[in-house]
Protein backbone atom coordinates (compact mmCIF):
# COMPACT_ATOMS: atom_id res chain seq x y z
CA UNK A 1 0.00 0.00 0.00
CA UNK A 2 1.45 3.35 -0.98
CA UNK A 3 -0.10 6.74 -0.18
CA UNK A 4 1.39 9.95 -1.49
CA UNK A 5 2.12 12.46 1.24
CA UNK A 6 0.65 15.46 -0.59
CA UNK A 7 -2.57 13.53 -1.18
CA UNK A 8 -2.79 12.69 2.52
CA UNK A 9 -2.28 16.34 3.45
CA UNK A 10 -5.08 17.41 1.12
CA UNK A 11 -7.28 14.70 2.59
CA UNK A 12 -6.66 15.95 6.13
CA UNK A 13 -7.39 19.53 5.00
CA UNK A 14 -10.75 18.63 3.51
CA UNK A 15 -11.61 16.62 6.62
CA UNK A 16 -11.06 19.74 8.78
CA UNK A 17 -13.16 21.83 6.38
CA UNK A 18 -16.03 19.32 6.44
CA UNK A 19 -16.03 19.08 10.24
CA UNK A 20 -16.06 22.87 10.60
CA UNK A 21 -18.89 23.26 8.12
CA UNK A 22 -20.97 20.56 9.75
CA UNK A 23 -20.55 21.98 13.26
CA UNK A 24 -21.68 25.48 12.17
CA UNK A 25 -24.41 24.32 9.80
CA UNK A 26 -22.95 26.61 7.13
CA UNK A 27 -22.63 25.70 3.49
CA UNK A 28 -19.26 24.34 2.51
CA UNK A 29 -17.34 26.81 0.39
CA UNK A 30 -14.38 25.78 -1.70
CA UNK A 31 -11.31 27.79 -0.87
CA UNK A 32 -7.61 27.16 -0.93
CA UNK A 33 -5.99 26.04 2.29
CA UNK A 34 -2.29 25.99 2.99
CA UNK A 35 -0.25 22.82 3.36
CA UNK A 36 -0.02 21.30 6.83
CA UNK A 37 3.73 21.73 6.63
CA UNK A 38 5.80 24.62 5.43
CA UNK A 39 6.81 24.53 1.79
CA UNK A 40 9.97 22.58 1.13
CA UNK A 41 12.46 22.86 -1.71
CA UNK A 42 11.92 20.44 -4.56
CA UNK A 43 15.11 18.53 -3.84
CA UNK A 44 14.07 18.03 -0.24
CA UNK A 45 10.65 16.84 -1.38
CA UNK A 46 12.26 14.20 -3.56
CA UNK A 47 14.28 12.96 -0.61
CA UNK A 48 11.20 12.82 1.59
CA UNK A 49 9.30 10.85 -1.03
CA UNK A 50 12.17 8.42 -1.38
CA UNK A 51 12.42 7.94 2.37
CA UNK A 52 8.66 7.37 2.64
CA UNK A 53 9.11 4.25 0.51
CA UNK A 54 11.99 3.00 2.64
CA UNK A 55 11.11 1.60 6.09
CA UNK A 56 13.43 2.42 8.98
CA UNK A 57 13.52 -1.25 10.01
CA UNK A 58 11.93 -4.47 8.84
CA UNK A 59 11.32 -8.07 9.83
CA UNK A 60 9.97 -10.46 7.21
CA UNK A 61 6.91 -12.61 7.76
CA UNK A 62 9.10 -15.62 8.55
CA UNK A 63 11.36 -13.73 10.97
CA UNK A 64 14.36 -12.48 8.99
CA UNK A 65 15.64 -9.07 10.19
CA UNK A 66 17.14 -6.36 8.01
CA UNK A 67 19.40 -3.38 8.62
CA UNK A 68 18.25 -0.71 6.17
CA UNK A 69 20.15 2.06 4.39
CA UNK A 70 17.69 4.45 2.78
CA UNK A 71 18.80 6.39 -0.30
CA UNK A 72 22.04 4.43 -0.48
CA UNK A 73 23.22 1.88 -3.02
CA UNK A 74 25.51 -1.13 -2.57
CA UNK A 75 26.94 -2.28 -5.92
CA UNK A 76 28.02 -5.77 -6.99
CA UNK A 77 27.36 -9.07 -5.11
CA UNK A 78 24.29 -9.74 -7.27
CA UNK A 79 22.96 -13.31 -7.32
CA UNK A 80 21.18 -12.88 -10.65
CA UNK A 81 19.50 -10.23 -12.77
CA UNK A 82 17.05 -7.90 -10.99
CA UNK A 83 13.31 -8.48 -11.05
CA UNK A 84 10.43 -6.09 -10.43
CA UNK A 85 8.46 -5.85 -7.18
CA UNK A 86 6.30 -2.91 -6.16
CA UNK A 87 7.76 -2.18 -2.70
CA UNK A 88 10.95 -2.42 -0.68
CA UNK A 89 9.13 -4.75 1.72
CA UNK A 90 8.30 -7.18 -1.08
CA UNK A 91 11.97 -7.21 -2.10
CA UNK A 92 13.00 -8.15 1.44
CA UNK A 93 10.30 -10.82 1.63
CA UNK A 94 11.79 -12.42 -1.50
CA UNK A 95 15.17 -12.42 0.22
CA UNK A 96 13.77 -14.26 3.24
CA UNK A 97 12.28 -16.98 1.01
CA UNK A 98 15.19 -17.35 -1.42
CA UNK A 99 16.63 -20.83 -2.02
CA UNK A 100 20.15 -20.35 -3.32
CA UNK A 101 22.98 -22.52 -4.61
CA UNK A 102 25.14 -23.19 -1.52
CA UNK A 103 24.14 -19.91 0.15
CA UNK A 104 21.04 -17.85 0.80
CA UNK A 105 20.23 -14.15 0.52
CA UNK A 106 22.36 -11.76 2.58
CA UNK A 107 20.79 -8.49 1.47
CA UNK A 108 18.86 -6.61 -1.18
CA UNK A 109 18.89 -3.37 -3.12
CA UNK A 110 15.62 -1.89 -4.39
CA UNK A 111 15.14 1.06 -6.75
CA UNK A 112 11.79 2.77 -6.29
CA UNK A 113 11.83 4.39 -9.73
CA UNK A 114 12.36 1.20 -11.73
CA UNK A 115 11.00 -1.12 -8.98
CA UNK A 116 13.99 -3.40 -9.61
CA UNK A 117 15.00 -5.73 -6.77
CA UNK A 118 18.50 -7.20 -6.53
CA UNK A 119 19.19 -10.27 -4.37
CA UNK A 120 22.67 -10.13 -2.85
CA UNK A 121 25.05 -12.95 -1.89
CA UNK A 122 27.40 -13.33 1.09
CA UNK A 123 30.02 -10.95 -0.33
CA UNK A 124 27.78 -7.93 0.24
CA UNK A 125 28.98 -5.35 2.78
CA UNK A 126 28.83 -1.63 3.46
CA UNK A 127 32.23 -1.18 1.84
CA UNK A 128 31.60 0.83 -1.30
CA UNK A 129 28.14 2.02 -0.26
CA UNK A 130 27.29 5.42 -1.74
CA UNK A 131 24.31 7.83 -1.63
CA UNK A 132 21.69 7.54 -4.36
CA UNK A 133 18.23 9.06 -3.97
CA UNK A 134 15.48 6.54 -4.62
CA UNK A 135 17.70 3.48 -4.19
CA UNK A 136 17.56 1.63 -0.87
CA UNK A 137 19.74 -1.16 0.49
CA UNK A 138 19.11 -3.69 3.27
CA UNK A 139 21.55 -6.15 4.85
CA UNK A 140 20.77 -9.31 6.80
CA UNK A 141 22.71 -9.65 10.08
CA UNK A 142 25.25 -12.45 9.64
CA UNK A 143 24.08 -14.04 12.88
CA UNK A 144 20.71 -14.85 11.28
CA UNK A 145 22.37 -17.10 8.73
CA UNK A 146 24.92 -18.67 11.06
CA UNK A 147 24.74 -22.47 10.85
CA UNK A 148 22.85 -24.36 13.56
CA UNK A 149 24.04 -27.70 14.92
CA UNK A 150 24.11 -29.87 11.81
CA UNK A 151 24.24 -33.23 13.62
CA UNK A 152 21.11 -35.37 13.34
CA UNK A 153 19.03 -34.70 16.48
CA UNK A 154 17.55 -38.23 16.57
CA UNK A 155 18.70 -41.74 15.74
CA UNK A 156 18.42 -42.64 12.08
CA UNK A 157 15.15 -44.45 11.26
CA UNK A 158 13.82 -43.86 14.77
CA UNK A 159 10.16 -42.85 15.20
CA UNK A 160 9.49 -39.57 17.00
CA UNK A 161 5.92 -38.81 18.07
CA UNK A 162 4.70 -35.26 18.57
CA UNK A 163 2.31 -34.35 21.36
CA UNK A 164 -0.33 -33.90 18.63
CA UNK A 165 -0.16 -37.64 17.94
CA UNK A 166 1.72 -37.75 14.65
CA UNK A 167 4.65 -40.15 14.43
CA UNK A 168 7.61 -39.23 12.19
CA UNK A 169 10.31 -41.61 10.98
CA UNK A 170 13.69 -39.84 10.90
CA UNK A 171 16.02 -40.07 7.90
CA UNK A 172 19.35 -38.50 8.86
CA UNK A 173 21.33 -36.83 6.10
CA UNK A 174 18.54 -37.22 3.53
CA UNK A 175 16.33 -34.88 1.52
CA UNK A 176 13.02 -35.31 -0.33
CA UNK A 177 13.07 -34.17 -3.94
CA UNK A 178 9.87 -32.53 -5.11
CA UNK A 179 6.48 -32.76 -3.34
CA UNK A 180 6.65 -29.03 -2.58
CA UNK A 181 3.40 -27.09 -2.38
CA UNK A 182 2.10 -23.62 -1.62
CA UNK A 183 0.56 -24.29 1.77
CA UNK A 184 -2.33 -22.15 2.97
CA UNK A 185 -0.22 -20.70 5.78
CA UNK A 186 2.12 -19.03 3.28
CA UNK A 187 1.27 -15.32 2.87
CA UNK A 188 1.49 -15.73 -0.92
CA UNK A 189 2.48 -18.32 -3.50
CA UNK A 190 5.76 -17.58 -5.27
CA UNK A 191 7.67 -19.38 -8.00
CA UNK A 192 11.18 -20.82 -7.72
CA UNK A 193 13.60 -19.82 -6.25
CA UNK A 194 11.21 -18.23 -3.73
CA UNK A 195 8.87 -21.15 -3.05
CA UNK A 196 10.19 -21.77 0.47
CA UNK A 197 8.81 -19.98 3.50
CA UNK A 198 9.31 -21.47 6.98
CA UNK A 199 12.39 -21.06 9.16
CA UNK A 200 12.97 -23.53 11.99
CA UNK A 201 15.71 -23.72 14.61
CA UNK A 202 15.25 -27.48 15.08
CA UNK A 203 13.95 -30.52 13.24
CA UNK A 204 11.28 -30.93 15.90
CA UNK A 205 10.04 -27.38 15.28
CA UNK A 206 9.94 -28.16 11.56
CA UNK A 207 7.86 -31.27 12.30
CA UNK A 208 5.41 -29.18 14.35
CA UNK A 209 5.07 -26.79 11.41
CA UNK A 210 4.20 -29.79 9.25
CA UNK A 211 1.49 -30.86 11.72
CA UNK A 212 -0.11 -27.42 11.48
CA UNK A 213 0.02 -27.09 7.68
CA UNK A 214 -2.88 -27.19 5.21
CA UNK A 215 -3.28 -29.17 3.00
CA UNK A 216 -2.00 -32.30 4.70
CA UNK A 217 1.77 -32.31 5.18
CA UNK A 218 3.31 -35.79 5.13
CA UNK A 219 7.02 -35.02 5.52
CA UNK A 220 9.62 -32.31 6.05
CA UNK A 221 13.22 -31.73 5.02
CA UNK A 222 15.30 -29.46 7.26
CA UNK A 223 18.57 -27.68 6.48
CA UNK A 224 20.28 -26.73 9.79
CA UNK A 225 23.33 -25.20 8.09
CA UNK A 226 21.11 -22.83 6.07
CA UNK A 227 23.41 -23.34 3.09
CA UNK A 228 20.43 -22.76 0.84
CA UNK A 229 18.83 -19.92 2.77
CA UNK A 230 16.91 -18.72 5.77
CA UNK A 231 13.76 -20.65 4.73
CA UNK A 232 15.27 -23.94 5.89
CA UNK A 233 12.14 -25.97 6.76
CA UNK A 234 10.31 -27.47 3.80
CA UNK A 235 6.93 -29.15 4.39
CA UNK A 236 6.18 -31.84 1.83
CA UNK A 237 2.93 -33.32 0.58
CA UNK A 238 4.53 -36.75 0.25
CA UNK A 239 7.81 -38.58 -0.09
CA UNK A 240 7.31 -41.60 -2.37
CA UNK A 241 10.72 -43.08 -3.15
CA UNK A 242 12.28 -39.62 -3.49
CA UNK A 243 14.27 -39.75 -0.23
CA UNK A 244 17.88 -39.33 -1.34
CA UNK A 245 21.26 -37.85 -0.49
CA UNK A 246 21.45 -34.05 -0.86
CA UNK A 247 22.94 -32.68 -4.04
CA UNK A 248 26.24 -30.85 -4.01
CA UNK A 249 25.82 -27.40 -2.53
CA UNK A 250 22.72 -28.21 -0.50
CA UNK A 251 24.69 -28.86 2.68
CA UNK A 252 23.42 -31.10 5.46
CA UNK A 253 19.73 -32.01 5.44
CA UNK A 254 17.62 -34.22 7.68
CA UNK A 255 14.16 -35.54 6.79
CA UNK A 256 11.15 -36.70 8.82
CA UNK A 257 8.28 -38.62 7.23
CA UNK A 258 4.83 -39.08 8.80
CA UNK A 259 4.35 -42.81 9.31
CA UNK A 260 1.75 -43.07 12.07
CA UNK A 261 -1.25 -41.19 13.40
CA UNK A 262 -4.15 -41.92 15.70
CA UNK A 263 -7.27 -43.52 14.26
CA UNK A 264 -9.82 -41.00 13.00
CA UNK A 265 -13.50 -41.89 13.37
CA UNK A 266 -14.98 -41.56 9.90
CA UNK A 267 -18.54 -42.51 10.93
CA UNK A 268 -21.08 -39.71 11.07
CA UNK A 269 -23.31 -39.93 14.19
CA UNK A 270 -26.73 -41.47 13.66
CA UNK A 271 -28.35 -38.72 15.74
CA UNK A 272 -29.03 -35.44 14.00
CA UNK A 273 -28.01 -33.40 17.04
CA UNK A 274 -25.46 -33.42 19.84
CA UNK A 275 -25.57 -31.60 23.19
CA UNK A 276 -22.46 -30.67 25.13
CA UNK A 277 -21.77 -28.06 27.84
CA UNK A 278 -25.39 -26.93 27.63
CA UNK A 279 -25.24 -26.26 23.88
CA UNK A 280 -27.00 -28.26 21.16
CA UNK A 281 -25.57 -28.62 17.66
CA UNK A 282 -27.45 -29.74 14.53
CA UNK A 283 -25.37 -32.23 12.54
CA UNK A 284 -25.22 -32.26 8.72
CA UNK A 285 -23.32 -35.30 7.43
CA UNK A 286 -21.56 -35.00 4.08
CA UNK A 287 -21.84 -31.22 4.01
CA UNK A 288 -19.53 -28.24 4.18
CA UNK A 289 -19.83 -24.61 5.25
CA UNK A 290 -17.21 -22.00 4.35
CA UNK A 291 -17.84 -19.65 7.26
CA UNK A 292 -15.11 -17.65 8.96
CA UNK A 293 -12.69 -19.90 10.82
CA UNK A 294 -11.48 -18.96 14.29
CA UNK A 295 -8.83 -21.66 14.32
CA UNK A 296 -8.23 -25.29 13.43
CA UNK A 297 -7.25 -28.09 15.82
CA UNK A 298 -6.78 -31.82 15.53
CA UNK A 299 -9.55 -34.05 16.82
CA UNK A 300 -10.15 -37.79 16.39
CA UNK A 301 -13.96 -37.58 16.09
CA UNK A 302 -16.81 -35.18 15.53
CA UNK A 303 -18.04 -35.10 19.12
CA UNK A 304 -14.67 -34.03 20.51
CA UNK A 305 -14.59 -31.34 17.81
CA UNK A 306 -18.00 -30.11 18.99
CA UNK A 307 -16.84 -30.22 22.62
CA UNK A 308 -14.02 -27.85 21.63
CA UNK A 309 -16.45 -25.47 19.90
CA UNK A 310 -18.85 -25.44 22.86
CA UNK A 311 -16.04 -24.43 25.22
CA UNK A 312 -14.47 -21.90 22.87
CA UNK A 313 -14.40 -18.31 24.16
CA UNK A 314 -14.32 -16.65 20.73
CA UNK A 315 -17.93 -17.13 19.70
CA UNK A 316 -17.77 -20.52 17.95
CA UNK A 317 -21.15 -21.33 16.38
CA UNK A 318 -20.26 -24.15 13.99
CA UNK A 319 -17.60 -26.65 13.01
CA UNK A 320 -16.40 -28.41 9.89
CA UNK A 321 -14.91 -31.82 10.68
CA UNK A 322 -12.71 -33.54 8.08
CA UNK A 323 -12.32 -37.20 8.99
CA UNK A 324 -10.14 -37.85 5.94
CA UNK A 325 -7.46 -35.30 6.97
CA UNK A 326 -7.49 -34.17 3.34
CA UNK A 327 -7.35 -30.51 4.30
CA UNK A 328 -4.66 -31.05 6.93
CA UNK A 329 -3.83 -32.80 10.19
CA UNK A 330 -5.67 -30.02 12.03
CA UNK A 331 -9.03 -31.30 10.85
CA UNK A 332 -11.52 -29.62 13.20
CA UNK A 333 -12.34 -26.10 11.97
CA UNK A 334 -14.04 -23.82 14.50
CA UNK A 335 -16.18 -21.10 12.91
CA UNK A 336 -17.79 -17.92 14.22
CA UNK A 337 -19.81 -17.12 11.09
CA UNK A 338 -21.76 -19.24 8.63
CA UNK A 339 -22.17 -19.29 4.89
CA UNK A 340 -24.14 -21.28 2.34
CA UNK A 341 -24.08 -25.04 2.94
CA UNK A 342 -22.92 -27.26 0.11
CA UNK A 343 -22.39 -30.99 -0.25
CA UNK A 344 -18.96 -32.50 0.36
CA UNK A 345 -18.53 -36.21 0.98
CA UNK A 346 -15.35 -35.77 3.04
CA UNK A 347 -16.70 -33.44 5.72
CA UNK A 348 -19.39 -33.07 8.37
CA UNK A 349 -20.86 -29.68 9.26
CA UNK A 350 -22.47 -29.00 12.64
CA UNK A 351 -24.23 -25.79 13.65
CA UNK A 352 -25.31 -24.38 17.01
CA UNK A 353 -29.09 -24.73 17.15
CA UNK A 354 -30.82 -21.44 16.36
CA UNK A 355 -27.96 -20.00 14.31
CA UNK A 356 -29.12 -18.66 10.96
CA UNK A 357 -27.65 -19.90 7.68
CA UNK A 358 -27.66 -17.83 4.44
CA UNK A 359 -29.58 -19.48 1.63
CA UNK A 360 -27.62 -17.66 -1.07
CA UNK A 361 -24.56 -15.50 -1.47
CA UNK A 362 -25.27 -12.11 0.17
CA UNK A 363 -25.71 -9.23 -2.26
CA UNK A 364 -26.12 -5.51 -1.86
CA UNK A 365 -29.58 -4.26 -0.86
CA UNK A 366 -31.15 -0.91 -1.57
CA UNK A 367 -31.79 1.43 1.31
CA UNK A 368 -35.46 2.26 1.99
CA UNK A 369 -36.67 5.47 0.38
CA UNK A 370 -36.92 8.60 2.50
CA UNK A 371 -40.42 9.78 3.42
CA UNK A 372 -39.45 13.34 2.50
CA UNK A 373 -40.18 16.56 4.37
CA UNK A 374 -38.13 19.58 5.27
CA UNK A 375 -37.21 18.22 8.69
CA UNK A 376 -35.47 15.23 7.13
CA UNK A 377 -33.57 17.16 4.49
CA UNK A 378 -30.83 18.25 6.91
CA UNK A 379 -30.40 14.70 8.09
CA UNK A 380 -30.21 13.54 4.46
CA UNK A 381 -27.39 16.04 3.86
CA UNK A 382 -25.64 15.53 7.20
CA UNK A 383 -25.73 11.77 6.92
CA UNK A 384 -23.48 11.48 3.84
CA UNK A 385 -21.20 14.21 5.21
CA UNK A 386 -20.74 12.38 8.51
CA UNK A 387 -20.36 9.12 6.65
CA UNK A 388 -17.73 10.69 4.42
CA UNK A 389 -15.83 12.00 7.43
CA UNK A 390 -15.94 8.60 9.09
CA UNK A 391 -14.71 6.98 5.86
CA UNK A 392 -11.86 9.47 5.59
CA UNK A 393 -10.94 8.89 9.23
CA UNK A 394 -10.91 5.15 8.60
CA UNK A 395 -8.63 5.60 5.59
CA UNK A 396 -6.21 7.73 7.61
CA UNK A 397 -6.35 5.26 10.49
CA UNK A 398 -5.64 2.37 8.13
CA UNK A 399 -2.69 4.25 6.69
CA UNK A 400 -1.22 4.95 10.13
CA UNK A 401 -1.75 1.31 11.13
CA UNK A 402 0.05 0.17 7.98
CA UNK A 403 3.01 2.45 8.70
CA UNK A 404 3.24 1.10 12.25
CA UNK A 405 3.02 -2.47 11.02
CA UNK A 406 5.75 -1.85 8.44
CA UNK A 407 8.05 -0.42 11.10
CA UNK A 408 7.50 -3.16 13.65
CA UNK A 409 6.39 -6.20 11.63
CA UNK A 410 6.54 -8.84 14.32
CA UNK A 411 7.34 -12.42 13.38
CA UNK A 412 4.34 -14.48 12.35
CA UNK A 413 3.27 -16.98 15.00
CA UNK A 414 2.20 -20.02 13.02
CA UNK A 415 0.89 -21.83 16.10
CA UNK A 416 -1.61 -19.04 16.88
CA UNK A 417 -2.62 -17.98 13.38
CA UNK A 418 -6.31 -18.24 12.44
CA UNK A 419 -7.13 -21.13 10.18
CA UNK A 420 -7.94 -20.67 6.50
CA UNK A 421 -11.19 -21.86 5.02
CA UNK A 422 -11.39 -25.61 4.62
CA UNK A 423 -10.35 -26.11 1.00
CA UNK A 424 -10.50 -29.75 -0.13
CA UNK A 425 -8.50 -30.81 -3.13
CA UNK A 426 -10.61 -31.81 -6.10
CA UNK A 427 -9.88 -35.42 -7.00
CA UNK A 428 -10.53 -37.83 -9.81
CA UNK A 429 -10.36 -41.60 -10.01
CA UNK A 430 -6.99 -41.61 -11.77
CA UNK A 431 -5.13 -39.97 -8.90
CA UNK A 432 -3.21 -42.34 -6.66
CA UNK A 433 -3.16 -42.34 -2.87
CA UNK A 434 -0.04 -42.49 -0.78
CA UNK A 435 -1.87 -42.31 2.54
CA UNK A 436 -3.27 -45.62 3.77
CA UNK A 437 -4.29 -46.60 7.29
CA UNK A 438 -4.47 -43.99 10.03
CA UNK A 439 -3.94 -46.38 12.92
CA UNK A 440 -1.31 -45.50 15.50
CA UNK A 441 1.90 -47.42 14.98
CA UNK A 442 1.06 -48.58 11.45
CA UNK A 443 2.80 -47.22 8.41
CA UNK A 444 1.16 -45.31 5.59
CA UNK A 445 1.38 -47.59 2.60
CA UNK A 446 -0.43 -48.99 -0.39
CA UNK A 447 -3.80 -49.56 1.23
CA UNK A 448 -6.88 -48.05 -0.34
CA UNK A 449 -7.69 -44.67 1.20
CA UNK A 450 -8.43 -41.07 0.44
CA UNK A 451 -6.86 -40.03 -2.82
CA UNK A 452 -4.83 -36.85 -2.86
CA UNK A 453 -4.12 -34.91 -6.01
CA UNK A 454 -0.92 -33.54 -4.54
CA UNK A 455 0.38 -37.06 -3.90
CA UNK A 456 0.11 -38.30 -7.45
CA UNK A 457 3.61 -37.07 -8.26
CA UNK A 458 6.13 -39.67 -9.31
CA UNK A 459 9.54 -39.83 -7.73
CA UNK A 460 11.85 -37.19 -9.08
CA UNK A 461 15.28 -35.82 -8.37
CA UNK A 462 15.38 -32.80 -6.07
CA UNK A 463 15.07 -30.32 -8.90
CA UNK A 464 12.98 -27.90 -6.81
CA UNK A 465 16.01 -27.38 -4.57
CA UNK A 466 19.02 -25.56 -6.05
CA UNK A 467 21.88 -27.74 -7.10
Amino acid sequence: MRIDRSWLQSLCSWTLISIAALSTGAAIEIFEIGSLDAAEPQTRDLEVRASSQCPSSYQSDNGMNFTIYCNENIPFSDVFQPFAVSTMEECMERCSRYWGASQGCYGVVWNQNTTDCWIKNSTISTIGIYPETGTHAALVPRSQLSPLDTSCPFDDLSVQTLSSGEGFTIHCGKVIGGFDDCFQEYPECLSSPFIGYWHADSLQECMRICAQSHPLCLAVSWNPGMEIGYANCWPKTGSGNAIADPATGQGVLHTAVVTSIETINTTCPSDNSYTTSGKTFDIHCGQLNTGTNITAVHRANLTSCLDTCANNKQGCVSVVFDSTLQGGFQNCYLQNTTSVIRDNANTTFALLTGTSIPTSTPSGTNSPASSGGSSSSKAWIAGPVIGGIVAIALIIGAFLWWRKRTAQHKQQEYSLAPANHYSPTELDSSQAAEMGTTEMGQVYGNQTGVKYKHQSQTAQPPQELPT
